[in-house]
């Protein structure tokens, strides 16, 4: 039998990964996107006791979103509504990401045990158990957030299925975190026996974020033959590439499109950008006179980037809050730029800064601190330089602008990169969804518009029957 490529959750479900070729492809993380984001699944979730009265709106507002598989901006929320609904006593979940509710993603210690208590992807570890019976697997992790997952199943295919003889000749780790961090991995003494990859996959991103009219295949979560890396032209099969991180932008005429540092963006040739699709940069800050700050501290100007862009390519900037000698006044001006769309370019999400455990800094004198003797898996350096916000001011700039801009979202995700910015309309917000229920304002069951962009309702008077009576432009919603 072929040899299977798992994707364990938890990684940019907009993406897709490509297995190399005669290699099967179990895509866990699609599998249980899908399984959470489920409607019927959201509704049952809203109708027990235990749901809040503002969970049971939006989980309701989320399944009618969901049920209308659009593939927009509005899909995008609804399916982060559905993931941050989902409690676990190990991981919190978000739209791009997971946080452990104990200990910290840098430690072994604590992401080994946030493996065991995680009840989330109980369903993911058996279907890879019996998928994976009698067939050598290879597990990618080109993320953290993977770590639980990982964990999890490597202790699953070692053990095999109950009734059958063991789950495959055996497991091997692959994906661009191995490789990073082989070193530690390898001193895991649960990871001992498990074979080390020095290769990722590709990664595209799902047709229907980018294709207009395309239906999503969701497939069925179990093992199918995938295409052979790079086996067609990507202008050809109508392929976009995905390039984040230490990714290499394709060669051949493939179209693309990423989130990368602006100084990488910035260094790229003319011929490699006329075939990108759409751009989110990551800076730590910008001015009105179109430099940013990468983040390695390398200045940036913005402004020919859009211009040596095929005319209509998104091009976002996600701020990182928080970067040496970078003030408050100065993220303000900075968030205040590109919320206006400066240069054409578009504030794409906020972040805390997060420097690299290896990185350098070229804006100035840094001090790196000593590392956590805890944090064996160590990304991320503490620092310190003059003018630089404390962790607590990082935090509170967040939640003003945030408040201040609700709902944008985070450039993480590939599907950001490739669809415009999401404008509401004169008439109706299609990340707007009325539905009823017992109302969180206290005054008993009615009728609400809740929106998944804000995060906020309205109790509406009409009663269920509200569309009939609003205008016609704002009742022809989505």
């Amino acid at each position: 039998m072929d040899d299977v490529l798992v994707v364990p959750p938890f990684t940019d479900f907009t993406t897709e990964v490509v297995p190399p070729a005669g290699m099967a492809l179990l895509d866990l993380n699609e599998h249980l996107v899908r399984r959470l984001a489920e409607p019927a699944r959201l509704r049952a979730a809203a109708a027990r006791p235990a749901a809040g009265p503002l969970t049971a709106l939006f989980g309701r507002a989320a399944a009618a979103i969901l049920e209308r598989e659009a593939y927009d901006d509005a899909h995008l929320r609804a399916v982060g509504t559905a993931l941050g609904l989902a409690a676990d006593p190990a991981v919190r979940l978000a739209v791009d990401g997971l946080e452990l509710t104990e200990g910290s993603p840098e430690s072994s210690r604590d992401l080994l045990g946030a493996a065991r208590r995680c009840e989330l992807f109980a369903p993911e570890v058996e279907l890879a158990r019996e998928v994976a019976a009698g067939r050598r697997a290879h597990v990618v992790v080109d993320r953290a957030d993977q770590l639980p997952a990982a964990f999890a199943l490597v202790e699953a295919l070692r053990a095999g299925s109950p009734g059958k003889r063991g789950a495959g000749e055996g497991v091997t780790l692959c994906g661009r975190l191995v490789i990073e961090h082989r070193g530690a991995l390898r001193r895991v003494p649960e990871l001992a026996g498990v074979r080390w990859g020095s290769w990722s996959p590709e990664r595209v991103i799902a047709s229907c974020w980018h294709a207009t009219g395309s239906a999503r295949a969701t497939g069925s979560g179990h093992a199918a033959s995938g295409p052979a890396s790079g086996s067609a032209s990507g202008a050809a099969s109508g392929v976009v590439r995905w390039v984040d991180g230490g990714r290499p932008v394709p060669g051949g005429g493939v179209p693309w499109a990423g989130r990368v540092d602006a100084a990488r963006a910035a260094a790229l040739a003319p011929e490699a950008l006329g075939r990108c699709r759409g751009l989110t940069l990551l800076v730590a800050r910008a001015d009105f006179l179109g430099t940013a700050l990468g983040m390695t501290g390398a200045s940036v100007d913005l402004r020919r980037l859009p211009a040596a862009l095929p005319p209509g390519v998104p091009v976002t900037c996600e701020l990182a809050v928080g970067a040496p000698g970078v003030t408050a006044e100065a993220v303000d001006e900075s968030v205040e730029l590109l919320a206006g769309g400066a240069e054409g370019i578009r504030l794409g999400g906020l972040r805390p800064y997060r420097m690299g455990a290896r990185a350098p800094w070229a804006a100035g004198e840094v001090a790196r601190l000593p590392p956590d003797p805890g944090h064996d898996l160590r990304r991320w350096a503490e620092f310190d330089a003059p003018g630089t916000l404390r962790p607590a001011e990082v935090a509170t700039l967040l939640r003003r602008w945030t408040a201040r801009l609700p709902g944008l979202l985070p450039g993480r995700l590939a599907a950001c990169a490739v669809t415009g910015p999401a404008v509401p309309g004169p008439a109706w917000d299609p990340c707007t969804e009325i539905v009823t229920g017992v109302g969180p304002d206290g005054r008993g069951p009615g009728t609400f518009a809740v929106n998944l962009r804000s995060g906020r309702f309205i109790r509406l008077a009409a009663g269920p029957h509200v569309p009939g009576h609003l205008a016609g432009p704002v009742r022809r919603r989505p």
